[in-house]
């Protein structure tokens, strides 16, 4: 009778111990994890936080010191989907029993769709999980310069032991946040917000550094190189007198009704014009800024319009798109498709205004229907400083012309 027990109950321990021994099964999705994409620069790692809110499944992407909440998360058994409808883009990790995750993140880009191989392991680590070190502390700003056309851009850097984050702004806008370390003597820098990415990687000799810089859809790397800036701050918002004081424009929103600047809502109004569009970094952090701004100022009488310029020319695509955007930011003024990002589709929609240099700018009209200024690009929350400013000028320049006379 003891011999038939123990001959029952041995296949009951082994499937035990192999129970007992799945990570995968015991630990979950939940915690935190440094996740990698296989970038054409080598590994460009970034955090992700798993966990719920109200009893429902959340992320959050970490580049410190940015947590930012994925806009539509999903677990289907061991496969998290983070969604990023906003962009048009989404993230998908299983895990295995290893208890580490595989899978892929897809985008869309003006050439088409772009997908990259994903993988995690538990942890918060950036680069090196045990860095060397630091040569030197590279708190503070840099003069910066990016590729062979000599781009200048300023750095700003925070260093906490071999941490390092920040953000660089160019004319052309903000690289968002930056998070990464230095060992040794050499640094390497990070983001991904979703859909837009980047690797820096440098090293710092005489006290200057000298680097490459990879992107999602690079295939060869772009040099930069920085040192330590003396001169004043650059200028995030450029400043410019138009061409032309007159716009007229009929475009649809994403219910196919056209709009134009000559409706009656908007005569005798300030009309803040935004050019931009999902795809865009830069037209996120603005939104987040002017969504508010908009809603607190129409009673005095602003209106605020965004004419986007999409990838494609899927207009049903487009459409879904940037009602997704204007959902994430709960914005209230009208969305309308002007267009596709190229210089040939703005010139065509703006006149003698366009073509767009730079996403996001905006279009400034006063009262009596005359275009005022033209403000070019903007300044992230990542900037610090630049941002406080951006906003401050924008709000000032505005109540100006709110001030005038109809």
């Amino acid at each position: 009778m003891m011999n038939r027990f123990r001959i029952l109950l041995a296949p009951l321990l082994v499937l035990f111990s192999v129970v007992a021994l799945a990570p995968a099964a015991a630990a979950g999705l939940d915690g935190k994890w440094r996740v990698t994409l296989d970038h054409p620069g080598g590994e460009l790692p970034f955090g992700v936080e798993v966990g719920r809110v109200r009893g429902k499944p959340a992320a959050w992407l970490i580049n410190p010191p940015e947590r930012l909440a994925v806009e539509a998360v999903s677990v289907q058994g061991n496969t998290l989907v983070l969604g990023f409808p906003a962009y048009n883009a989404k993230l998908t990790l299983t895990l295995g029993a290893d208890d580490r995750l595989t899978g892929t993140a897809d985008f869309v880009r003006a050439n088409g769709p772009v997908q990259l191989a994903a993988s995690g392991t538990r942890g918060a680590w950036r680069f090196a999980q045990r860095p060397v070190k630091a040569a030197a502390d590279l708190t503070g700003r840099w003069s910066l310069v990016r590729g062979p056309r000599g781009e200048k851009g300023l750095a700003q850097l925070r260093q906490q032991g071999n941490s390092v984050t920040g953000s660089i702004q160019f004319p052309s806008g903000d690289v968002r946040y930056l998070a990464g370390d230095i060992s040794g003597n050499t640094l390497k820098l990070s983001h991904f917000d979703g859909s837009t990415s980047g690797l820096w990687v440098a090293k710092l000799v005489g006290g200057k550094l000298d680097g490459e810089v990879f992107y999602a859809t690079s295939r060869s790397a772009t040099s930069w190189s920085a040192e330590r800036a003396k001169g004043a701050d650059l200028e995030a918002v450029m400043v410019e007198k138009p061409v032309s004081d007159r716009l007229a424009f009929s475009f649809p929103d994403t219910s196919g009704k056209m709009v134009s600047l000559s409706d009656p809502q908007f005569k005798g109004k300030v009309v803040v014009i935004t050019l931009g569009g999902a795809w865009c970094p830069n037209c996120h952090d603005e939104a987040k800024f002017l969504g508010p701004y908009a809603k607190a100022n129409k009673k005095n009488g602003l209106e605020v319009i965004s004419l986007n310029f999409e990838y494609g020319d899927d207009q049903a695509r487009a459409f879904r798109q940037m009602d997704s955007f204007a959902k994430r930011y709960n914005l209230a003024y009208p969305h309308l498709l002007a267009g596709q990002p190229t210089p040939e589709s703005s010139a065509k929609a703006l006149g003698a205004l366009g073509p767009i240099k730079v996403y996001p700018s905006t279009i400034f009209i006063g009262r009596d229907g005359r275009v005022r200024e033209v403000h070019v690009g903007w300044a992230g929350p990542a900037t610090g400083a630049l941002n406080a400013k951006a906003k401050k000028d924008f709000d000032l320049y505005v109540r100006k012309l709110l001030a005038e006379k109809a």
